[in-house]
């Protein structure tokens, strides 16, 4: 279960969507809600006069004062056992952020994706994109709707895995989640597809594996173990393999026919085709998908 999570605003309607889901899964003991906003120095246009900036000490206090408002009705706005933290940071934006997660030891960042408007026009984005490539804190990404709507509620969560260490780090996060929405798991693994002109060929990165027969065959041993781990502690899980040349294709393709509203992936696995459904294939699914998006950057493995 999750402790502290943190809403990242940037002074758009569309960031603020993520509010509702947020504090939909702080509900619960012990877990507290943090919302930030970054005033960058850099977005800011400054006052010159010939060619040279003027300090207007007095300007900078009335942005503050605005930023801290813009926070506290923020704040206001969601209905918690526990009032909401709020921070107005400084600095650059996904650095600072990633301090202020640090910080306050938080183990769950949820936001929306896109969102050029508000103070600074700068977001979300290449913010949530800097954050995933540098720190490892899950983030929950929510796609924004044109009309506000009601906390979003997970019923079916999408697991692509590839058969790594890395790549299962994101598993108990997606468990937190499906435990707090008691939302069911399938867990996935994408396999080459080989077309018939390379069917004589011995798949690349798998010399005991001769055909999809026993790409298959290992895949599903793989997923029955997990699934079993999981099924022991009271998830109800599926497990699904498909061969694919295209993985971030078939992962939507899994997602839609299965009617998942969640994929739960980590963005670094394996590395190779045939092992990875990671790294690239992650900034697919992130970048282009419809769906929401628990990302997670897995930590090095220890030696």
């Amino acid at each position: 279960m999750f402790h502290t999570i943190l809403v990242p605003l940037d002074g758009s309607s569309a960031g603020e969507q993520a509010l509702a889901t947020a504090a939909r899964l702080s509900q619960h003991h012990h877990v507290s809600l943090h919302i930030a906003h970054v005033h960058s120095p850099y977005t800011t246009a400054p006052i010159t006069i010939e060619g040279l900036p003027v300090i207007d000490e007095q300007l900078h206090s009335r942005v503050a004062d605005h930023e801290l408002t813009y926070l506290r009705h923020a704040a206001a706005s969601v209905h918690t056992a526990v009032e909401p933290i709020i921070a107005r940071l400084d600095g650059p934006v996904a650095f600072t952020l990633a301090s202020y997660c640090h910080e306050i030891h938080a183990d769950l960042l949820v936001l929306t994706t896109h969102g050029r408007s508000g103070f600074s026009l700068l977001w979300l984005g290449s913010v949530a994109e800097a954050m995933l490539h540098s720190m490892s804190v899950p983030m929950l990404l929510l796609r924004p709707t044109p009309v506000p709507v009601s906390p979003v509620t997970f019923r079916h969560i999408l697991v692509p895995l590839d058969g790594s260490a890395l790549a299962e780090q994101i598993l108990p996060h997606a468990v937190a989640i499906a435990s707090h929405d008691s939302a069911e798991l399938t867990l996935l693994r994408v396999i080459e597809g080989h077309s018939s002109a390379d069917s004589g060929r011995s798949p690349l990165y798998r010399p005991h594996e001769t055909n999809d027969a026993d790409q298959r065959a290992t895949a599903d041993l793989y997923l029955s173990r997990l699934s079993a781990e999981l099924l022991s502690t009271g998830h109800p899980t599926h497990t699904a393999v498909i061969a694919s040349e295209h993985p971030a294709r078939a992962i939507l393709t899994a997602a839609e026919e299965r009617g998942a509203d969640l994929i739960a992936l980590a963005t670094r696995g394996r590395s190779g085709f045939t092992r990875a459904i990671l790294g690239s294939v992650a900034d697919k699914l992130i970048r282009g998908g419809t769906l929401p998006m628990l990302a997670l950057r897995p930590s090095p493995p220890e030696d």
